[in-house]
């Protein structure tokens, strides 16, 4: 009886071990004899065995994804390669694993690239930000305005020589301009829609779980080593001292709007007239809602603001340039320069107030309530806000003697024989 042609078994065991010993070969001549680095069969499956002094203490295992099997020695080999270069990178294990083992049939991520080469940063805002705008969410203009130069500080952390491997990292590096400032509005502002890109690319499964932001941010935020008190409302006599000495027409008349309808710097850029009437279409995003465009008003007891006759006056053209978005620095950046600014400004200082562009909108809200008695309700609406946004905002400046004025002015309306309102 003829013997069988195949080959003997140990010879084919010899064979199937010779695809295993020329991988192993191949990693210890890549990674070096002593890199503590080796792999393993587990359940027809790739075992990564990290040793303790290679993995800073305790020896680490892991299942890779891969079929231990000799036609996936060359994409065995490349995996390692990839996971070990960004383990040493400070990469944690379990997210080299996740960026480089995955399944290459999936098109998402290729073997042997790195984390940062892997995350197509570009690709990946574009994505936010068509989200951003199909949801309806934001508009072109406030993504050109407010968000991209967010996204450009992102660009280039990621861009740069010590490029962040995580969501940490990514945050430390956004924040470097604002190194001096701890919790500034800037950095503020970085941090947040940096946090907001991270949230999304996870959710949205473009990223991996690992780079999903931190919940707590104030770490990366900071706080303002030097608090110089709360800004506060502008006197009457000081809007109307630095009318006279503001010498542009164009910069002055922006001061006299800002004063007289209690506007945001941002919204003098989106005033329009109407039947003679001043419009603002300025609208403002935030967590409870959006703001709509509104009539601006005068208050009654600022005869001074209606003797300038602001709603005749206003031409767009007169207007002094401002650039989009920037319509706060710009205007704060002329009136620093004004002589009788700065002095106002370390008078306030002095009483423990601070002097700001704001505090003309604070002492139109003011003046609403203390003189001309308008209910909270009201004076939001006329300031394009909510009622709980003005209530945060303003309820501050009610102190004892606002308080005791009220109540005589009550006292005195309901004394017997006084004159009953009008409904």
């Amino acid at each position: 009886m003829p013997k069988p042609t195949t080959a003997p078994r140990p010879a084919r065991e010899a064979e199937d071990r010779g695809w295993v010993a020329a991988l192993r070969l191949s990693l210890t001549s890549d990674l070096g004899p002593r890199s503590g680095w080796t792999v393993s069969e587990m359940r027809g499956r790739v075992l990564l065995n990290v040793s303790a002094s290679a993995a800073g203490g305790a020896r680490q295992q892991r299942v890779l994804p891969l079929a231990w099997a000799a036609s996936e020695r060359q994409t065995i080999h490349a995996a390692i390669l990839a996971i070990h270069a960004d383990f040493s990178d400070g990469v944690p294990l379990d997210l080299a694993i996740e960026t480089h083992a995955r399944n290459p049939s999936d098109g998402t991520i290729l073997l042997g690239t790195t984390v940062n080469e892997a995350i197509n940063w570009p690709q990946l805002i574009q994505a936010f930000k068509d989200h951003k705008l199909s949801s309806g969410a934001i508009k072109q203009s406030t993504w050109d305005e407010i968000y991209w130069r967010r996204m450009v500080v992102i660009l280039d952390a990621v861009g740069g020589k010590r490029r962040p491997i995580s969501s940490k990292q990514l945050l430390q590096a956004v924040i470097e301009s604002w190194k001096d400032r701890p919790g500034s509005r800037g950095r503020q502002l970085q941090v947040q829609f940096t946090a907001a890109l991270l949230r999304w690319g996870v959710d949205s499964e473009r990223l991996p779980s690992s780079w999903a932001p931190p919940l707590d941010l104030s770490v990366y935020v900071g706080r303002k080593r030097d608090e110089r008190g709360i800004t506060t409302p502008i006197d009457v006599s000081h809007v109307l001292g630095l009318v006279e000495v503001i010498p542009d027409p164009r910069w002055r008349m922006a001061f006299q709007l800002m004063a007289a309808y209690g506007l945001r710097p941002e919204e003098l850029q989106h005033l329009e007239s109407r039947k003679g009437q001043l419009w603002t279409t300025y609208q403002k995003v935030s967590s409870r809602g959006r703001t709509r465009s509104r009539m601006l008003r005068l208050l009654p007891c600022d005869d001074w603001a209606q003797a300038w006759q602001l709603e005749k006056a206003f031409r767009p053209e007169l207007m002094p340039p401002m650039r989009p978005g920037h319509g706060a620095e710009d205007l704060g950046t002329y009136m620093r320069r004004r002589t009788l600014w700065q002095q106002l400004r370390r008078e306030y200082e002095v009483q423990g107030e601070k002097l700001v562009l704001y505090s003309c909108r604070h002492g139109y809200a003011h003046r609403a309530h203390v003189i001309c008695e308008l209910p909270p309700k009201v004076v939001a609406a006329a300031m394009g806000h909510s009622v709980e946004t003005h209530l945060a905002a303003y309820s501050r400046w009610c102190e004892d003697d606002v308080v005791d004025d009220a109540f005589a002015k009550a006292a005195r309306r309901l004394e017997p024989g006084a004159p009953a309102e009008v409904a």
